[in-house]
């Protein structure tokens, strides 16, 4: 963790080290410059008005000068991709206020005028209060947000009064531009069933079906294929893995069984012509002429399945499905004999996921039916229900040396998944009452005080001290200080936390 924190700060510096010594004045926009990429505390300075909307995939943070009758206000439109919290580089966006009769004004921009930011401006001529509807229509496909209540003034006295009087407090400048730069990302806060969970630790081990082992096919010297065969190589159904060869050894076995079935499949062969050149003068048995028919067919099968496989290099040891190599056994040039194991090859389709349960968990056994884990390289925290995983076994004893007793997940392999990886297991048990929770990533922790960062609008967070309960590996249990629909940043936490911590309060908003 303390990795992690000293990485932030080292990135942090050079996002904060731009700032502009004197406030620009307003172009119709007042405010921190977006071509600054400074964090700061609060948005005193900041008088401009802004709208938060969002859809299931897409975040509209809309920043303008209050609306006042006869003047120009130009929206500064920032539109987010949620699931990559990455700039719209394209589209239309189109912008509409509607009065309490339904007319209303509108107008729309083709493209944005830098990524992610659409620059449409909008005159009102009657003060009131107003529906404002941003509609954007992208590759993504057509989307609309709406929101009520926007207000336009007669003045630009009574516009800065009103505005000045909604300003939060406390509040946690973070800009889309500084967001849309990193690994950044913001969740919802909601109700959903918690199971009871069993925190132990566990193992990532090869499924009896995925693991098939190469058995050599003749005594004889093993050769390599290539100079790369080794584990974790890539192979196909019918690549060759192995040859066995007999040269160089007194009785070459390999050898004389080819020469022997090839004389054997050619004698038959001749055998077979003349008897069916005999049989049709009528000058040998039906018998013998069946006899002879047996012979070779018995023959022309040994020869193709000794020759299937023959070469030069001796007899090819293919894999028999497509995988990668997991273990060798043998080296170059070693004598191997018939029916030793010389290799291992996985299908590389499927893992089981060993978790060991303490003995004081034993009667949880039967309401067992999932877990989530965690590698101890990666972040990310898997769900066996996520990989198609299912329950498939579990013992019937306790071990005497740690007092636990196994219990086994088949789960599909994804090639982040290595077999051998010790991991963190969170076994779910019986579910309980729907509870409101976070991912983990959202909490930060400073001495045992948990708190995470709520998102008030677009560009601003709070920081909110919560109070934790259970955790499933994933997503916490939060018991007090968050509300079901709020917003938290759940990816770049750290970057919002020394924002906060900066005391610098971006100085120009010039886009």
């Amino acid at each position: 963790m303390n990795k992690i924190y000293l990485i932030a700060i080292g990135l942090s510096l050079s996002l904060f080290s731009c700032k502009s010594s004197t406030p620009s004045a307003h172009e119709g926009h007042e405010g921190h410059s977006h071509d600054e990429v400074a964090g700061g505390t609060t948005h005193e300075e900041h008088t401009n008005q802004t709208i938060t909307l969002f859809s299931k995939h897409t975040e509209a943070f809309a920043e303008f000068h209050p609306l006042v009758v006869g003047q120009v206000s130009k929206f500064f439109t920032h539109v987010t991709r949620l699931d990559t919290y990455s700039p719209y580089s394209e589209g239309k966006l189109t912008i509409t206020l509607i009065d309490k009769d339904g007319n209303g004004i509108r107008k729309s921009v083709d493209a944005p005028s830098s990524p992610g930011i659409f620059t449409p401006s909008l005159k009102p001529n009657t003060a009131g209060f107003y529906t404002l509807v941003i509609e954007v229509d992208s590759k993504f496909g057509k989307e609309r947000f709406k929101a009520e209540n926007i207000e336009v003034y007669a003045s630009e006295d009574k516009a800065e009064k009103a505005i000045a009087a909604q300003q939060k407090e406390n509040q946690t400048s973070f800009l889309k531009k500084q967001a849309w730069k990193i690994d950044f990302g913001t969740e919802n806060v909601k109700y959903g069933i918690f199971n009871k969970i069993i925190k132990t630790t566990g193992e990532l081990i090869a499924s009896s079906n995925s693991e098939i082992r190469i058995s050599a096919q003749s005594s004889g010297i093993i050769h390599m294929p290539s100079s790369d065969m080794v584990n974790g190589k890539t192979v196909k159904k019918g690549e060759p893995i192995f040859f066995i060869s007999g040269n160089g050894l007194s009785g070459n076995s390999l050898i004389s069984r080819f020469i022997s079935a090839q004389s054997e499949f050619h004698k038959t062969e001749a055998d077979f012509k003349r008897a069916e050149a005999l049989r049709a003068d009528q000058i040998i048995s039906e018998k013998e002429f069946n006899e002879a028919k047996s012979n070779f067919e018995k023959a022309d099968i040994n020869f193709k399945l000794i020759s299937k496989d023959y070469s030069t290099k001796g007899i090819k040891i293919a894999s028999p499905v497509t995988g990668y190599v997991c273990d060798i056994f043998v080296k170059e040039g070693q004598y191997v004999e018939k029916g030793q194991v010389i290799g291992i090859v996985d299908r590389n389709s499927t893992l089981i996921l060993k978790a060991d349960l303490f003995q004081k968990h034993v009667t949880q056994l039967s309401k067992i039916h999932s877990a989530n884990f965690k590698l101890p390289y990666r972040d990310e925290v898997y769900n066996t229900d996520d990989l198609d995983g299912k329950l498939i076994a579990y013992a019937r004893d306790i071990h005497e040396d740690d007092y636990t007793t196994p219990v086994y997940f088949e789960i599909n392999k994804t090639p982040e998944l290595y077999m051998g990886s010790f991991v963190e297991v969170y076994l779910k048990s019986e579910s309980t009452r729907k509870v409101l929770s976070v991912s983990k990533s959202a909490i930060l922790e400073d001495q045992s005080i948990f708190f995470v960062f709520v998102q008030t609008d677009g560009e601003s967070y709070e920081k909110r001290f919560v109070t934790i309960g259970s955790d499933n590996g994933k997503e916490m249990e939060i018991i007090s200080g968050l509300k079901a629909g709020e917003r938290v940043v759940s990816k770049g936490v750290y970057f919002v936390k020394l924002a906060s911590m900066s005391g610098a309060l971006p100085s120009g908003h010039n886009h």
